[in-house]
């Protein structure tokens, strides 16, 4: 993954929102240079990890926000 497919957090780890909102993530494999895992969720588990790291600790509430920021808020 390059700078424009993604966000690179460190150390090769890559983060990329997919057109279906749900997020890939591509770490850098112990097999060697050049191997790489990845993984992708959707965006409700997502939104639950993000939640779950946030100081507010994981709830309904904090899942809602941090699935509002990811998808936007709701139309009217």
């Amino acid at each position: 993954m390059t700078a424009q497919q993604g966000f690179h957090a460190s150390q090769g780890w890559w983060f990329r929102r997919e057109d279906d909102g749900s997020v890939r993530i591509l770490a850098p494999d112990s097999m060697g240079a050049g191997a790489h895992q990845a993984l992708t969720l959707d965006a409700g588990t997502w939104a639950s990890a993000v939640a779950s790291v946030s100081v507010a600790g994981g709830s309904g509430e904090t899942h809602r926000a941090a699935l509002t920021l990811h998808d936007g808020p709701a139309g009217p």
